[in-house]
């Protein structure tokens, strides 16, 4: 039977110091324990004591059933480099929007790839095809790739726990391209909320070129779907917890040691991307924007301490620290103490007690993934005596809780006029918020949140990345099938122009035929059928290639000139329904980018970008490409970007399509097929029955054959000539 895996930094049980075995309570444990029930499955974490590794392994075989629990040993340096010096201190930061406080590291970055790679061969001993392994969090961005490497057969998902960030903050990284290059192994990769997906797919393209839109990323012929999943809590065990008689009996202790009647509760841990020092000065401003809030209002900060040996946390601290000093000097009496600040973890009980004895949370975290201490805030509450949330809206919280109040924590105003409206908010309004907002989460759980995800994991095709063989440019290292399909019988073969037989240019018109290249097509030509296959028009065809007797075909396919004959058409369609409107299109974008200019064909039109800002122009493609999709989508003509192109062209302008022309003309079709761009792979598809397909360059194709670059294509020409 097919098995699922889970990947996390840490595993859902631990040792204590009696030796004991203890599960751990956070909200992906619970909700990855809660999807498999009734079914085993495997975890794995990394463990720096060998010999825990192995008693924890024993004892969770022992306790629970249908666990495997398997503890990765790791070294402890190299795990202190890889979680602290590289995941810690820089992917944590600059996803937080703190890139200032990253310092790379080449050493950590070594020992990132190297808990990776342990991780990947730890799961490889186990995995089989079939399986499904989810990874979660920004410790593993090179272990999908890796583990696809040493187990093709297996679903792989990835989920990002934190936000990801703008394009330009993750560019700053120095390993980008091998941290967005292992995580695309991935067949389902899933983020919180939809900005951080945007933020993903313009990363994509801006670091590696790759185009992706909200569904889909396809990268060197391996697709990776794309989502979003909210995360949550366990909605309806934490609602019963928090009616719990101990947790009434604690609540009411609160409310009779309550010495203001409007207390604000905050729950952190001590991040600088929590904001706590944004709650302080957004709440120092709300009793100095609203005076007659003083004495009726408190905050209670339970700030959780973490990582309290690294520089930048302590400086928290003592910033925040100060700041409690300073409000409670300028604001405080000897009978009111504005702000109850607790450094310290609190139980689970008196957790819930604070949530459902106070009057509002305050939450203004800078960044946060999701943060679920809202929705605890929100599923604890008695619609009896219901409190407020005031919510960031840079929470990815803020997404699906759209009943609170949310803010925008660096506004102090926008602070004090929701700790404001929530102090003088009626109970109907109240109510009416958080019976939506609970409502919302009582739908909602972690554990169908889990289930999701997996769901769609589980569904997704296992398609084997398509990978070309390498074809040499020199004949004693071909395949004997390749060499064989060449002698069969008369071959048809055809060339693309631009970036198969020529160099990409930056102007159309430099890109002219040398003579070497012109020498060797004329002793192909005497060996086979050839055909020049081309986007450009006919008039640049007829002067390139003037005096060889070879068959043309210009814009690729509409016109076709067999050797020794004259021009003919093969279009059918109304051109003129469409070109008039789309020159004018074209026209206005080019006026609007500077250095791009519009190419006028008899069947096609080409907007060139290639001279223009990269970024600037690259925007401007997609629009345009966008806006001529939509309003040409009823009329005879194909939109297609291609290498800083875009290019509208009548239906008969299609490579694939010249190629079923050809099959109808001559019944014995045994076609060579070599090009370099997206217009190629048409014709790829065409001759994947009748013959043999050749990618000149890298990126994604279907071609079976790939040409390491446009350097080689003479030569391998040349050899081509004298084995046919």
């Amino acid at each position: 039977m097919p098995q699922r895996i889970f990947v996390s930094n840490r595993l859902p049980y631990s040792i204590n110091e009696n030796g004991e075995l203890k599960r751990g309570s956070g909200g992906l444990v619970s909700a990855l324990m809660g999807v498999s029930k009734s079914e085993s499955f495997s975890w794995f974490g990394f463990e720096t004591d060998e010999n825990n590794a192995l008693l924890m392994h024993n004892m969770v075989r022992k306790t629970e059933g249908n666990v495997n629990c398997y503890p990765v040993y790791l070294d402890k340096e190299v795990y202190d480099k890889y979680y602290n010096g590289f995941a810690n201190d820089i992917l944590w930061p600059l996803f937080h929007y703190e890139s200032h406080l990253t310092n790379f590291d080449r050493k950590s970055w070594e020992c990132y790839r190297e808990a990776n790679q342990v991780m990947a061969q730890q799961i490889a001993e186990i995995a089989q095809a079939g399986d499904t392994v989810w990874i979660h969090d920004f410790h593993f961005f090179l272990l999908p790739k890796m583990l696809r490497e040493l187990c093709p057969g297996v679903r792989i998902g990835f989920f990002l726990h934190i936000p990801f960030p703008a394009a330009e903050l993750f560019r700053q990284i120095p390993v980008r391209e091998e941290l967005l290059d292992g995580v695309l192994a991935c067949d389902l990769i899933g983020f919180h909320e939809h900005s951080y997906l945007r933020q993903f797919i313009v990363t994509l393209k801006m670091v590696m070129g790759v185009d992706a839109n909200f569904i889909q990323a396809q990268h060197e012929g391996h697709r990776t779907q794309l989502g979003v999943y909210p995360i949550s809590i366990e909605s309806d065990e934490f609602k019963e917890k928090a009616e719990s008689d101990q947790v009434r009996n604690k609540v009411e202790e609160y409310r009779r040691n309550q010495s203001n009647p409007f207390v604000i509760v905050g729950v952190d841990r001590l991040d600088y991307s929590k904001g706590l020092e944004l709650k302080l000065r957004g709440f120092q401003h709300a009793l100095d924007k609203y005076p007659e809030l003083r004495g009726q209002i408190s905050l209670l900060q339970i700030a959780i301490p973490t990582r309290e040996d690294v520089p930048a946390y302590m400086n928290i601290r003592r910033e925040v620290e100060h700041m409690v000093g300073s409000i409670t000097g300028a604001f405080g009496t000897p009978s009111y103490n504005p702000v109850h600040y607790v450094y310290n973890s609190v139980s689970e009980t008196e957790l819930l007690a604070l949530y459902r004895s106070s009057n509002a949370i305050l939450v203004t975290s800078k960044r946060d993934g999701m943060n679920l201490v809202a929705m605890e805030y929100v599923m604890a509450q008695d619609l009896a005596t219901p409190g407020s949330l005031i919510l960031s809206e840079f929470a990815g919280a803020a997404s699906l809780l759209s009943d609170a109040l949310l803010i925008n924590p660096w506004d102090v105003d926008s602070v004090a006029d929701a700790i404001k409206k929530a102090f003088d908010m009626s109970f109907e309004e109240r109510n009416d918020r958080m019976s939506h907002l609970q409502e919302i989460l009582s739908k909602y759980s972690s554990t169908r949140w889990a289930k999701g995800f997996l769901a769609d994991l589980e569904a997704t095709v296992l398609t084997p990345a398509h990978k070309p063989k390498s074809l040499s440019a020199e004949a004693p290292s071909w395949s004997s099938d390749f060499t064989q399909f060449l002698t069969q019988r008369r071959l048809q073969v055809l060339l693309d122009y631009d970036g198969t037989l020529v160099p990409i240019a930056k102007r159309p018109e430099q890109a002219q035929l040398s003579q070497e290249t012109r020498d060797v097509l004329t002793a192909l030509a005497k060996k086979c059928d050839l055909y020049i296959l081309s986007g450009r028009n006919r008039e640049f065809l007829d002067a390139q290639f003037a005096g060889l007797n070879l068959n043309l075909s210009a814009e690729h396919g509409a016109f076709v000139k067999l050797a020794g004959r004259d021009w003919n058409t093969r279009i059918s369609s109304d051109i003129n329904s469409w070109y008039p409107h789309v020159e004018k299109i074209m026209s206005d974008y080019a006026e609007k980018v500077p250095l791009s200019f519009v190419e006028r064909k008899n069947a096609s039109l080409v907007w060139h970008f290639r001279l223009s800002p990269p970024d600037f122009a690259a925007y401007h493609s997609k629009k345009m490409d966008e806006e001529l999709q939509l309003g040409m989508s009823n009329q005879p003509v194909t939109i297609n970007m291609g290498k800083m192109i875009v290019e509208a062209k009548a239906l008969e302008c299609n490579k694939g399509n010249f190629v079923r022309w050809l099959q109808q003309r001559y019944r014995d079709t045994h076609i060579l097929a070599v090009g370099d761009d997206r217009t190629d792979e048409d014709m790829f598809a065409a001759v994947a029955d009748v013959g043999l397909s050749v990618k000149v360059g890298d990126g994604v194709t279907i071609a079976q054959y790939r040409l390491k670059d446009q350097k080689e294509v003479v030569s391998w020409l040349r050899n081509l000539a004298d084995k046919i």
